[in-house]
């Protein structure tokens, strides 16, 4: 049961308005409670900040067309839900938005993992017997995972998932940009939708998340970070065209990294050659952690797998293939304290990249020393 997520959905702003103490006694509580897997999933308002239509009957017209009759037809109380028809969201929204966002969230924090994602049946262990020595056992299930932070591009938007998409000049204030100048359409991806992520010229983009605490929980329990992605266009030599960064405000008890710098529990990028996609440590020096191989236009996977039991052991799985254990330094790049954050880390010129999905999870049980 404590694995179980617990999913809130918001109400609507007139509730909120005509209601604001009790509002934030209720829904308040719900917020920022991720770390107990309770999950707020807010309703008020649609992807452009418009509030999401309710039961007035100017909020809720007839749509011919199809046959859809509005709440104008609802004029009492044998078929109104309330006589404040303000106070609870229309049947063309709870049909629209508001299904579509409480899926999405059950999807995101109740089993949506990347092996779910990507349709791929996840490795199940086997316990080494010996032939001839005793019966044969059946496999162990895998690992149970928890989802700590998710973003599907052709779910809801990108507030709602808790991500944050902004462009930073050279100089000056970050410009946040909505998830609908991103989103594109692309039959690989889950649902045929991708973020495409760009920048104008001098300016650096980032997708960003809160990760508070999260990161302790990782090293403790072991766990998996994973993104899906593709690059479209010509191979460019030595251009970045992903880094995924996640700086700490304190490593957990006993652990310590060796090095100077900053304690990143990640700092990664891929960058290209002269003819491969490479997977690179940001440390000082830079290493070549894996290669994808031949740069090219496919979905790929790029995901690192954590140990557990504080240790520092991580593992890049490149498109499901395992490469070689590395063990984290600290690093000369600096972030925003827990905050996980993806970016194309140069104000130069970098590959436009497309992302399906990220999924950061965590064993719901310690690993075992």
């Amino acid at each position: 049961a404590g694995g179980v997520p617990w999913i809130c959905g918001d109400t609507t702003y007139f509730w909120k308005q005509k209601n604001e103490s009790t509002y934030q006694t209720v829904y308040g509580s719900y917020k920022n409670k991720t770390e107990k897997n309770i999950h707020f999933v807010p309703f008020m308002t649609d992807e452009n900040g418009v509030n999401v239509p309710t039961n007035k009957p100017e909020e809720d017209p007839d749509i011919p067309g199809i046959g859809y009759y509005g709440s104008k037809w609802r004029d009492s109380s044998a078929t109104w839900t309330s006589q404040d028809r303000a106070s609870h969201f229309s049947t063309w929204a709870r049909r629209g938005i508001i299904s579509d966002r409480l899926a999405t969230a059950i999807l995101v924090h109740a089993g949506r993992t990347a092996e779910f994602i990507t349709g791929k049946q996840p490795d199940m262990v086997r316990p080494t017997v010996p032939s001839g020595e005793g019966p044969e056992r059946e496999a162990e299930a895998p690992a149970s995972k928890r989802t700590l932070m998710s973003l599907l591009a052709s779910g809801e938007d990108l507030a709602s998932q808790g991500w944050r998409y902004y462009h930073k000049p050279a100089g000056g204030d970050s410009v946040n940009k909505n998830i609908a100048e991103a989103v594109v359409s692309d039959a690989g991806a889950t649902g045929g939708k991708a973020l495409q992520l760009n920048k104008p010229e001098n300016h650096i983009w980032f997708l960003e998340h809160d990760a508070a605490g999260q990161g302790a929980e990782l090293l403790k329990k072991g766990g998996r970070v994973s993104v899906r992605f593709k690059l479209p266009g010509s191979l460019v030599p030595n251009q970045f065209a992903l880094g995924i960064y996640w700086q700490l405000s304190s490593l957990p008890e006993g652990v310590t990294l060796s090095g100077e710098g900053n304690d990143m529990l990640m700092s990664f990028f891929l960058q290209t050659d002269t003819t491969n996609l490479n997977a690179m440590h940001h440390r000082k020096p830079n290493a070549k952690l894996d290669t994808f191989g031949v740069f090219d236009n496919g979905w790929h996977t790029l995901a690192f797998e954590f140990a557990g039991n504080n240790s520092i052991q991580v593992t890049p799985v490149l498109d499901e293939k395992r490469g070689a254990a590395f063990t984290l330094v600290k690093s000369p790049a600096s972030g925003v304290a827990d905050k996980l954050q993806l970016t194309d880390i140069s104000k130069s010129a970098t590959y436009t990249l497309l992302i399906d999905s990220i999924a950061v999870e965590v064993n719901s049980t310690d690993t075992a020393a």
